[in-house]
């Protein structure tokens, strides 16, 4: 970045059924903060504030047996994010955005590099690539694949229904060198199968391999956060504007 233009900004994309962005915050607010980085967090549908008062839970709506919904929220997903991106991109000429995703963050942050080229770098914690391979192999998908069952679907429909929202299925538009991938080796909500299949489509970006699983979210921030950090302050060579949190 140039000496005179503003501080980067990080969007930050969390995770399926969360009820709130404290784990979120754990993780990257005190170091984002400290760098004086200007902050959004951005809200799935069907999470939080847009939950439909008829849902039972937080992101009950936004993956589920309703496949066509399924699609239409991911899409949904993508939307608002570039939407955002581009938002800060006019209205802070000059200032680089960085996309970090958490979980089925990550996920929705990998799909849209994969169109919007207006990303700076990328920075996707314990993401999902198939949505199908989530719901038909891991333990949260188990209830979503029953109703499937149910009604017919089996694993090969569904891989078909589901590829188009694949971030594995195209290349992200930018540098492998601006993109970091973290995945954990004994993740049982997001299998390693799984992150490497994107992994290895995208040519074998920079990645770290943590040994834990998914509650790494929360034992391991620390050592996240700082990789993370670490990763993107390489990228950032100034910061001359104090930085906002923007909700």
């Amino acid at each position: 970045m140039a000496p005179g233009t503003g501080a980067p900004h990080v969007v930050i994309v969390h995770g399926w059924r969360m009820d709130g962005l404290d784990r979120i915050k754990a993780l990257f607010l005190k170091k984002l903060v400290e760098q004086e980085w200007n902050i959004h967090l951005v809200t799935l549908p069907y999470h939080f504030l847009r939950k439909p008062s008829e849902s039972r839970y937080s992101g009950e709506y936004m993956v589920s047996s309703h496949i066509s919904r399924t699609i239409q929220s991911t899409r949904q997903a993508v939307c608002d994010l570039r939407t955002h991106i581009q938002w800060i991109k006019k209205e802070y000429s000059g200032s680089p955005v960085y996309v970090v995703g958490v979980s089925l963050g990550g996920f929705i942050t990998n799909l849209a590099a994969t169109v919007e080229p207006r990303i700076d770098a990328l920075a996707s914690v314990f993401y999902a690539n198939r949505l199908s391979y989530a719901v038909w192999r891991t333990v949260p998908g188990k209830f979503i694949r029953a109703e499937l069952e149910r009604n017919g679907v089996t694993y090969e429909k569904l891989q078909q229904y589901w590829k188009i929202t694949e971030p594995s299925a195209a290349m992200p538009g930018m540098s492998m060198d601006n993109i970091l991938l973290l995945s954990a080796k004994y993740d049982q909500y997001v299998h390693l199968t799984d992150a490497d299949y994107l992994w290895e489509a995208w040519g074998r970006p920079r990645r770290s391999v943590y040994r834990c699983g998914h509650a790494g979210l929360v034992l391991n921030k620390e050592r996240i956060a700082k990789d993370v950090m670490e990763f993107l302050t390489v990228r950032a060579q100034t910061c001359t504007v104090i930085g906002r949190i923007h909700n």
